[in-house]
């Protein structure tokens, strides 16, 4: 084999020195024997000129057959990648294949299945068929699932799956694709997203799918609930999803979608180069003045802003506790899609640098704020009116209170005493306000599913009383239907009463006897379920005994 330095002439030159002395030892050894003189004479001017063009001649020919076969196998490889496209991970060492509207895994077994039956229809390469297989296998492998580009039918899908589901509008998922593609090729590390705890829950789903369908664990570690005091404004960024959003369905879409997510959201890196890149070049002003609130902010900035919209400045006589300014501003915090970005202990330094601080009443003086009416009419509704139950037969019932139903009884205890200038709000409070109050300075008490606050009762409506009273008009009622009906020899008489029809009666009853306020379905029947129990058969039936009986 030729090298660098050398030459056709000067390798003419060393091959035709070492052939001559080659023959001359030859010649020399038989130098005495006519007959190998002659013998050597006819193989170097006869037998050798042939055999070497013989060999030339089939030289050339594998060197023709071997040019064709290559250019064929590499024409073929080429149209075979092209028409299937397949891709490969090292992180776990699985296929994948993307048939232009979706991605998934494929077994190499299947791969090769269809390379060799290719080969095969084609014929061409049939002497080649292996060292084809093991040269496609090769370049698949050289082919990373994250160098694929997804069709714009597989991206719109992932859209149209997120948005408006999940987020309020499409640059917000774009922005969230790109920050998970970041993380998948490890880029933008050093950056903290807060988001909710609903998030949380879905990105965890996300977690699961990464893991299993890329082999990559962790990909929103860098997603989180809350701020820590040892997070620089600067490297956080905020994201907020609509939070009435099913997990289970949430599950589901994965199970469809997780890997085609996976792969835009690779692209989207890459294509926008990283998510902060994508907020500054091709967000709108106010996805990125969300995005990036801490990273243009500070504490005090931060507390400015509060101050301007919840605290209003007032006489000095007038205070403030600060477990109410702690309490408008986790409103404030909520209202503005926040985390709790100054640690209480933080904020109330700064408040003190701020305003005068009264330290005996741990008020702060001078301030007040238009939020705080609504709140403190709440608090003293509830110091006045709610009891947690204690008597003997709610030892037993556990009674309950719907926050819904808190709102009607508020609303109308606020109507009461406004008369008396008792209260400052006009008693229209959400149920969400009525949450945050009760977590916030009621902590003991028990709520269930955001919903139902439990073993308590209000002053303002006895609803067992309620239900008691109903059951007489219930009986009279239901007993007068099936009577009448025997008399006029109609044999429909009820063997037994559903609850349905017995919660109907019951809500005629408060119709007609004008009660304000009415026990849902379920504390219906709970109570009947507690009260009844004797007569109660097929789960949801009363026997007619029940009303016969005193």
């Amino acid at each position: 084999m030729l090298t660098d330095t050398d030459t056709p002439i000067n390798m003419c030159v060393e091959i035709q020195t070492k052939c001559e002395n080659v023959i001359t030892t030859i010649i020399k050894k038989y130098e005495n024997d006519e007959y190998m003189l002659r013998r050597i004479e006819k193989h170097i001017t006869k037998y050798l000129p042939n055999i070497l063009e013989m060999e030339f001649n089939n030289y050339e020919k594998r060197v023709n057959r071997n040019t064709f076969l290559l250019n064929e196998q590499q024409i073929f490889i080429q149209i075979f990648l092209n028409k299937n496209r397949y891709f490969f991970l090292n992180t776990n060492e699985l296929f994948y294949e993307y048939d232009g509207t979706s991605y998934f895994i494929i077994k190499e077994d299947q791969i090769i299945h269809k390379l060799l039956s290719s080969i095969t229809k084609e014929k061409v390469l049939m002497q080649w068929k292996y060292k084809t297989k093991a040269n496609v296998i090769k370049q698949i492998k050289e082919r990373s699932l994250f160098d694929s580009i997804p069709e714009t039918n597989t991206i719109q899908h992932v859209l149209n799956v997120l948005y408006p589901s999940l987020f309020s509008c499409k640059n917000s998922v774009k922005y969230f694709l790109t920050i998970i593609g970041d993380n998948i090729l490890k880029k933008n590390t050093n950056l903290i997203f807060l988001i909710n705890q609903q998030m949380r829950k879905l990105l965890n789903e996300l977690d699961y799918i990464s893991q299993n369908a890329i082999g990559i664990n962790g990909i929103t570690f860098n997603f989180m609930t809350k701020y820590h005091e040892n997070h620089s404004y600067d490297n956080c960024r905020l994201i907020k999803i609509n939070e009435n959003f099913s997990n289970e369905v949430w599950r589901e879409l994965l199970k469809k979608i997780g890997l085609d997510l996976l792969c835009v959201a690779a692209h989207y890196s890459k294509r926008y180069e990283n998510s902060d890149k994508f907020i500054e070049n091709k967000s709108d002003e106010e996805l990125n003045a969300y995005v990036c609130y801490l990273k243009n902010s500070n504490a005090s900035n931060i507390l400015d802003e509060f101050c301007n919209k919840y605290i209003i400045m007032a006489v000095s006589e007038c205070k403030m506790e600060w477990k109410n300014i702690h309490f408008v501003w986790k409103h404030f915090l909520s209202n503005s899609n926040l985390p709790n970005v100054i640690y209480s202990n933080t904020l109330k330094n700064l408040f003190k640098e701020k305003y005068q601080y009264h330290e005996e009443s741990d008020s702060f003086c001078g301030i007040t704020s238009k939020h705080v009416p609504i709140y403190s009419d709440f608090i003293k509704f509830w110091e006045t009116t709610v009891t947690t139950s204690n008597s003997e037969t709610d030892a037993i019932f556990d009674n309950e209170i719907e926050i819904d139903e808190f709102c009607s009884l508020f609303k109308h205890w606020v109507k009461q005493n406004t008369e008396e200038s008792l209260c400052l709000s006009n008693g229209n409070i959400s149920e969400e306000n009525i949450l945050k109050i009760l977590k916030h300075f009621f902590p003991s008490v028990e709520i269930v599913e955001d919903k139902f606050v439990l073993n308590v009762t209000c002053s303002l409506w006895n609803k067992i009383a309620d239900i008691n009273t109903s059951f007489n008009y219930i009986k009279e009622n239901i007993g007068n239907e099936n009577g009448n009906g025997h008399e006029n020899g109609n044999d429909n008489k009820l063997a037994l009463i559903s609850f349905d029809d017995i919660y109907n009666h019951y809500y005629i009853f408060c119709n007609k006897n004008s009660l304000r306020f009415v026990v849902s379905k379920r504390y219906f029947e709970k109570y009947l379920y507690y009260k009844l129990s004797d007569h109660i058969v097929y789960d949801k039936f009363i026997e007619t005994d029940w009303f016969t009986s005193s």
